[in-house]
């Protein structure tokens, strides 16, 4: 039996020490007790802390919790203990479940590794696009000398060191990393985890980071087609991997985004309503257009000059990528940055450019502004953009009619009839 006592930290020292027969229990108050069991080696009695509670009333079996061995577990931290668990008994958690929780955490605690891992794979991998590209830009800049430690326990300094052993030579790179680290902890802090916010207030200074200079490049400019001219009878000549032509002849005709031709597969191709539709997943506006009540899918009216082609890569590709395999993000966008020096231009543009001049091409050939916004896959806004895109398919289909009749005249001065005669043979 229990002898009620208001427990001191001097009846505990008695406890330890005193000449015991039989073992005694002392109770405090609100369930905490202590028990003392003879010594066996005679070095002192064994005290423990002992916490009885019930989940219901008095017809529910009485529960025992043993906190702790005095003087390890001190008298203010064992009734701190028992508030923490009376707490958690009138939010219907059982105070056992809550602190073996506790331990498993304190024992194996949640490394950064294994954080970044649950972003990309709980949510990066079906919410981004580049969710390959973040995993492998996260091994490569923080693994190595964070990925093991307790998140925890990482501070801004820690974070700020790790950064500057590459932010010296991709300063750009840097930046990209960063965002994505403060997305990745955003989400973990929302899934429970606790950690030093203080990485939340790092900005590109700290990092030696720089931003991407704007470029904003079009092959059309001042009234002059010539640089686009130099890219269609290059593509013409086919001096390059099928792979790489292709992307580009379909780059240009339809203003995707390369990730949309990159990741497209065949049966994405309707030829019977001549339509392309690409899919929710692969659109970098989905978010803004699902949370618009849009389905988050692109669809744009497939061409009569270009069918022949793309009906070729579907029966050759059949259910797989209609460029013939997946090549990595990086690959295709090196690839497409040293083409205006193999075409001798004086400025640089990259494969994103070419999205700048169809919509720059449509413009001049009085399309309406929200017509080549959804041509291009952005996300409309305003009045137009509370209707479907679906609704714009004839308009679609009427400007990429005009805008392959435009692509066709730039090169008819030689003969070279690159999209309406040539695509379909590719």
């Amino acid at each position: 039996m229990t002898a009620k006592k208001n427990i001191t930290n001097t009846v505990l020292d008695s406890l330890v020490n005193k000449s015991l027969s039989k073992p005694i229990s002392l109770s405090d108050s609100g369930g905490l007790a202590v028990r003392a069991t003879p010594a066996k080696n005679g070095k002192g009695n064994n005290v423990l802390w002992i916490f009885r509670y019930r989940m219901g009333g008095r017809d529910t079996p009485q529960k025992t919790i043993v906190f702790g061995k005095y003087p390890d577990l001190k008298l203010a931290g064992a009734r701190e203990k028992r508030e923490r668990c009376k707490g958690w008994i009138a939010e219907a958690k059982d105070p056992k479940t809550q602190l073996e929780l506790e331990l498993n955490e304190a024992v194996k605690p949640l490394t950064v590794a294994e954080a970044l891992d649950n972003w990309i794979n709980d949510y990066a991998a079906a919410k981004r696009v580049n969710a390959v590209r973040h995993k492998q830009q996260f091994e490569r800049w923080l693994v190595p000398q964070l990925g093991s430690l307790p998140l925890a326990e990482i501070k801004k300094p820690h974070w700020i060191a790790a950064f500057k052993k590459r932010s010296p030579k991709y300063p750009v790179a840097a930046g990209y990393v960063l965002r994505n680290l403060q997305q990745a902890l955003k989400w973990c802090a929302k899934s429970g985890h606790e950690f030093d916010r203080s990485v939340f207030d790092i900005d590109q200074d700290d990092i030696g980071a720089k931003q991407q200079a704007k470029r904003s490049q079009r092959l059309v400019e001042d009234d002059s087609w010539q640089r686009l001219i130099d890219l269609l009878r290059w593509i013409d000549a086919g001096k390059m991997q099928p792979y790489y032509r292709h992307l580009l002849q379909l780059l240009i005709v339809f203003g995707a985004r390369t990730q949309e031709l990159r990741l497209a597969k065949t049966s994405e191709f309707n030829f019977d309503t001549a339509i392309w539709t690409v899919p929710a997943e692969h659109n970098k506006t989905k978010d803004k257009d699902q949370a618009r009540g849009d389905s988050g899918e692109i669809k744009r009216p497939i061409p009569d000059s270009i069918k022949p082609l793309l009906v070729a890569l579907c029966e050759a590709n059949q259910g797989g990528y209609l460029l013939g395999e997946l090549k990595e993000a990086t690959a295709v966008s090196a690839w497409g940055g040293n083409v205006w020096k193999k075409l001798g231009h004086e400025q640089k543009w990259s494969l994103h450019d070419l999205r700048r001049t169809v919509a720059t091409g449509l413009n001049d050939l009085g399309v309406a502004p929200h017509v080549v916004e959804a041509l291009l896959g952005h996300s409309i806004q305003g009045v137009a953009g509370i209707y479907n895109r679906s609704q714009y398919l004839p308009e679609k289909r009427q400007a990429l009619e005009l805008w392959t009749q435009r692509l066709q005249l730039l090169t008819s001065n030689k003969d070279s009839n690159v999209l309406i005669g040539n695509f379909g043979h590719g």
